[in-house]
């Protein structure tokens, strides 16, 4: 699992280097970065279950008492984890909203996920985080109050593109959207990439999923 101590340990390095401190806030937020980094290590490796907050401190190389200033629980952590996905997502989600052609926009997000994933090693956390939703009520509903929001957004970005006669779909959207999420999260979660299928083989299969499914019209084509 690739973490994120490179980026901390330079940004507290750089302020040595540039004779500017760091103010309280932005030192927290890299000792909260510290720990949620390690998290997902000690979550990856050993399941949501099996990790311990002990295990957490000793990934993070930080005491117990220094990391429960910051997270007072494994769940609270847990939380965070998927806040953060959240916020990620739909900052991946608005820039795929200013694409005006939708099978472009569509291709975009999607693969902008799918090289996320690939690139940060994350398909073994995301299995642990669906395993903790069949026993954790607070996790499903973190997990299905997101995929919620998702499914909202391409909703509305295809229903958009039908209003305007741009897609004539294969099926209504509400079929269709959760269908494609699938298909994506699929591609995304077995890291096809890691398992040799080239990246831009993926973006072509991604890319005749969208025209097939969405059929766009002549004049979009």
């Amino acid at each position: 699992m690739k973490t994120a101590f490179g980026n901390i340990e330079m940004l507290l390095e750089a302020e040595i280097d540039e004779g500017r401190a760091l103010s309280r806030a932005e030192r927290r937020q890299l000792q909260v970065q510290r720990v949620l980094e390690a998290a997902k290590t000690c979550f990856a490796r050993e399941g949501f279950q099996g990790a311990s907050m002990q295990q957490i401190c000793a990934e993070a190389s930080m005491s117990p008492g220094a990391l429960y200033r910051y997270f007072v629980s494994k769940e609270a952590i847990i939380e965070e984890i998927c806040a953060a996905a959240r916020r990620d997502d739909e900052e991946k989600l608005a820039e795929m909203l200013t694409k005006r052609d939708v099978i472009e926009g569509m291709v975009f997000g999607s693969m902008t996920h799918i090289r996320f994933v690939h690139e940060t090693d994350a398909a073994a956390l995301i299995a642990q985080f669906h395993a903790e939703a069949t026993r954790s009520e607070s996790v499903r509903l973190i997990y299905c109050n997101h995929m919620a929001e998702v499914r909202a957004i391409f909703l509305n970005y295809l229903g958009a593109a039908l209003a305007r006669g741009e897609i004539d779909p294969l099926f209504e959207l509400e079929t269709l959207v959760p269908a494609l999420m699938s298909i994506i999260q699929g591609i995304a979660n077995n890291d096809l990439p890691a398992n040799g299928v080239a990246l831009d083989k993926v973006e072509t299969v991604v890319r005749t999923v969208m025209v097939s499914m969405l059929r766009p019209t002549q004049e979009t084509a």
